[in-house]
């Protein structure tokens, strides 16, 4: 009996996790980002915040068992924290405060500088009541000289200021860029459902790689590339198909060894040139022989394995050629 509970502990302990974990994917198209979440519904409610705001007109809510009806859909605005609202307003007023006293100092800089040219221009005379002409003039000029360094002073301080409030201004917007929450009742009350929409930003870039070794052809791998913060506890993959296309055919997951290689083709080139020393160089023209156009991006080239830097990659029609030249 002992043995026989103690199995049917390691079972439920074993089934436990699978059963709670609801799946959340991000699929990333070259123009946008969809998102996907599964939600299990409490006394016939179910919620979700969305990481990040999504398109209008993009959001699905799709039942997940064959029994199940979906009711009221609700999708609330994302209101950002009252904390974090004040600190918000506080920053920006303080760089609104800062970037004034910058404008002051720029008509306080006008008004010495103007002041120390007009005392060094003065031609000195003497008479009863300035007995001593260069010794005024003089003192003019230092006292204006004095004030201009008073306000270089100053202006450096208040940029290093303002360069403070503008960054931590910056983190903190990016926070209150949160999601909508999506409400939906649901029948039964502890119905699943699935819910999707392509977020308002978002999509990978392109990445190339660009190997060759003089012989006249060279191996072109196109990568996914994603710059933009990726909410946590996603499963994130790309997928070389446009939004346009529907239902993406192939998707290629996200690692921690870097971005998925979604192609690899076999072109050639022409009018190559390389320095592979010191000052690395590089000259080619490589002409597309796909049947896909390709986007435009950043490459970086390998000459006989060796890394030689980046560079713009222009888009190429099918059946056109593009040159590169670099690094950039």
């Amino acid at each position: 009996m002992t043995m026989r509970y103690l199995l049917l502990c390691l079972a439920l302990f074993a089934v436990t996790p699978l059963a709670q974990a609801a799946p959340r994917e991000l699929t990333l198209f070259p123009d946008a980002s969809l998102i996907e979440v599964e939600v299990a519904a409490k006394k016939g409610s179910a919620e979700f915040s969305f990481p990040l705001p999504i398109r209008e007109g993009t959001l699905r809510v799709k039942p997940l068992d064959s029994s199940s009806t979906i009711g009221r859909v609700e999708l609330f605005p994302f209101r950002t924290p009252d904390r974090l609202q004040k600190e918000l307003d506080n920053l920006t007023e303080q760089k609104n405060r800062l970037e004034d006293r910058l404008k002051a100092l720029d008509t306080r800089e006008d008004i010495f500088a103007a002041a120390a040219k007009s005392q060094s221009s003065k031609a000195p005379r003497k008479t009863k009541s300035n007995p001593d002409p260069l010794t005024s003039v003089r003192q003019g000029t230092d006292f204006a000289i004095a004030q201009l360094e008073a306000v270089f002073t100053a202006r450096r301080r208040t940029e290093q200021e303002l360069k403070k409030v503008v960054t931590r201004l910056a983190a903190l917007q990016k926070t209150a860029l949160g999601g909508p929450t999506l409400r939906v009742s649901v029948s039964p009350a502890t119905s699943r459902i699935r819910i999707a929409a392509i977020l308002k930003e978002g999509g990978w870039t392109p990445h190339y790689e660009i190997r060759i070794q003089g012989t006249g052809n060279a191996q072109v791998t196109l990568a996914a590339d994603n710059r933009a913060s990726l909410p946590d506890g996603y499963t994130v993959s790309a997928t070389a198909a446009a939004l346009s296309a529907g239902q993406p055919r192939q998707t290629y997951p996200f690692s921690a060894s870097g971005a998925p290689r979604l192609s690899t083709w076999q072109l050639p080139v022409e009018q190559e040139q390389v320095t592979a020393g010191p000052l690395p160089a590089f000259s080619l023209t490589i002409k597309n022989t796909t049947t896909l156009p390709l986007p435009a991006g950043k490459a970086a080239l390998y000459y006989a394995g060796e890394y030689l830097g980046t560079t713009d990659f222009s888009a190429v029609a099918a059946g056109a050629s593009a040159t590169l030249t670099g690094p950039k």
